[in-house]
C-alpha cells in the first residue's frame, strides 16, 4: 500500500510541475495539464471542462507514477542475469507509457511523434539507467572497502 500511495504521489508530482514548465512555455498565461494540440487534448478540451481535464490529468500521472513504483519489483530477482531485468523492464515500462503518454495528451497521434516519443524515451531511460548503475557500483565499493578494512583490522 505503501508504494502504491508513494508511487502515485511522486507521478502526481512530477506530472504538475512537467505541465507547470510546459503551460509556462507554450501557454504562457493559462494552466494547460494536457497539451490542447495534441490527440487526445484536443478531444479533451473539445467535450470535457477544465476540471474534468485535469482530474483525468492527475489520474494519469498517478498511474505512470504507480506503474514505475512498482516496475522496480523487476530488479528485486536476484536470480535473472542485469541484462534481463533490464530488458524486460524497459520493455514492460515502455508497454505501459506509450497509451499513457498518448491519454495524458504529449504529442498527436502521428508517427512521427510516436517515433520521437520513442526515441526520447530510450534516451531518458538509458540516461537513468546509466546514473542507477554507476550509483549502485559506488554503493559496492564502498561496502566492499568496507569489509576489506574490518578484515584487515581482525588480522591485525
Amino acid at each position: 500500500m505503501k508504494r502504491l500511495f508513494c508511487g502515485a504521489t511522486i507521478g502526481i508530482a512530477i506530472g504538475v510541475i512537467i505541465a507547470l514548465i510546459f503551460s509556462t512555455i507554450f501557454a504562457r498565461t493559462a494552466f494547460h495539464p494536457v497539451s490542447p494540440i495534441s490527440t487526445m487534448g484536443h478531444l479533451y478540451f473539445q467535450h470535457l471542462n477544465e476540471l474534468q481535464i485535469m482530474f483525468i490529468s492527475v489520474i494519469i500521472w498517478a498511474l505512470i507514477g504507480i506503474s514505475f513504483s512498482f516496475g522496480e519489483l523487476i530488479f528485486s530477482n536476484s536470480r535473472k542475469s542485469l541484462l534481463f531485468k533490464t530488458s524486460l523492464h524497459f520493455s514492460l515500462m515502455f508497454i505501459i507509457m506509450l497509451p499513457l503518454a498518448i491519454l495524458a495528451g504529449w504529442f498527436p497521434l502521428k508517427l512521427s511523434a510516436v517515433l520521437f516519443f520513442i526515441i526520447i524515451y530510450t534516451v531518458i531511460y538509458f540516461i537513468i539507467w546509466t546514473i542507477e548503475t554507476k550509483r549502485n557500483q559506488n554503493d559496492i565499493n564502498e561496502i566492499n572497502a568496507m569489509l576489506s578494512h574490518r578484515r584487515n583490522d581482525k588480522n591485525e
